[in-house]
């Protein structure tokens, strides 16, 4: 997938020419990056007079679209027809030739390189505005904490035996039909496997996982029938404090799974005794 970026420009003046980068839109082949200079934004509502509401109008449509894409491509509901088909370095092309309104692309420029989060700022900084500095997110303790102890716990303990922080995809594992990360997994006559879910995410993210999960375990029981032992598949996730959420009322359906065994995350070292139990290894070439 091709790597590109156009910004995006506001023109006050459209038969002056004269325009205004408030924005950068880039897609590599994982996702779309979008972000919008706040001080460009008011210095161009300013020159824009009675039509300024132009602008929160087009930040706002621009980032639905680019939303809407990103969750296609996470959920891998992408189709021919499909909203990223919509957001190509060609529709850009024309958008640059075409688009002489308030509202502008620039010609798609591209990149032959790997996109992390730390570039994109500063390809920003470099093109729209030198004065950005991204806010650093507040920590999450509880969280911060929880991911700790299952490394502690889990993946340093095992990280030589099995699987470790996989990412399966269809070509890993012929017969699974979407990408999924899994904290462990290994097998010796049966398997065993953990895959961590935090119950403090928005209930589609948890249904999502649990969904691709148990269709993961679906899949290593057609493909490997000939194991022996019974299998052992682990969820890790605390319970979530509002007992009254649809989080928790989900992580209560999970006790309850015989798929699956929950396990808080003080108690990834019964995981890990399992494999270290069953010398359990890893299967797969990766």
């Amino acid at each position: 997938m091709e790597t590109f970026y156009t910004i995006i420009k506001i023109a006050p003046n459209s038969i002056a020419g004269d325009s205004l980068s408030i924005g950068l839109l880039l897609r590599d082949g994982n996702r779309f990056w979008l972000h919008f200079s706040n001080e460009k934004k008011s210095v161009a509502k300013q020159l824009l007079g009675s039509k300024n509401d132009i602008v929160d109008f087009t930040v706002k449509q621009i980032q639905q679209k680019v939303n809407e894409a990103n969750e296609a491509l996470r959920s891998e509901q992408n189709s021919l027809f499909g909203i990223t088909q919509l957001l190509t370095s060609d529709r850009f092309n024309h958008l640059s030739t075409y688009s002489n309104g308030i509202v502008r692309f620039t010609e798609p420029a591209f990149l032959n390189d790997t996109i992390t989060e730390e570039k994109f700022v500063k390809l920003f900084q470099l093109l729209i505005d030198k004065t950005f500095q991204k806010e650093k997110p507040e920590v999450d303790t509880k969280e911060t904490k929880f991911k700790a102890t299952v490394e502690k716990k889990l993946i340093k303990r095992v990280q030589n035996k099995v699987h470790t922080n996989l990412e399966l995809t269809p070509e890993k594992l012929p017969g699974l039909y979407f990408n999924f990360n899994i904290e462990c997994l290994g097998k010796n006559g049966a398997f065993v496997g953990a895959k961590v879910i935090p119950f403090n995410k928005k209930n589609e993210t948890i249904d999502k996982e649990l969904s691709h999960y148990l269709g993961l375990i679906t899949t290593l029981g057609l493909m490997y029938q000939n194991r022996k032992g019974s299998d052992k598949f682990y969820i890790i996730g605390d319970e979530p404090s509002d007992i009254n959420s649809r989080e928790h009322r989900t992580w209560e359906n999970i006790k309850n799974n015989p798929a699956v065994t929950l396990l808080y995350a003080e108690q990834s070292d019964v995981v890990a005794e399992d494999i270290e139990r069953t010398n359990a290894s890893q299967f797969l070439e990766v």
